[in-house]
């Protein structure tokens, strides 16, 4: 399975397991409130790949805007990009 695959069936996996309790609800809630410019699909993929993170840019934004420095090896948050004629992923990281 590619990649792309992957994160898709983690998105569906892991909405069904946030929307099965309300204390996994205000799980996400309490991530989705930390995150609310991403897209509820985004937010989504934050949450099951991070749950405890808090925020999140691209490593350009990182670098260049706010002037800190993802460290090398650090692993990505994979998104969906669906902007282009393409689907593909694209990453982003957490500040912590």
């Amino acid at each position: 399975m590619s990649k792309l695959q992957d994160i898709r069936n983690l998105i569906q996996e892991h909405a069904v397991s946030v929307s099965s309790s309300p204390g996994d609800w205000m799980d996400y809630m309490d991530t989705a409130s930390r995150l609310y410019r991403y897209s509820f699909s985004d937010q989504l993929l934050i949450h099951a790949q991070r749950p405890n993170a808090t925020a999140c840019a691209e490593l350009e934004v990182w670098n260049e805007k706010m002037r800190r420095w993802v460290n090398r090896g650090a692993k990505g948050i994979a998104l969906i990009d669906d902007t282009g004629p393409r689907r593909m992923l694209r990453y982003v990281f957490d500040v912590s």
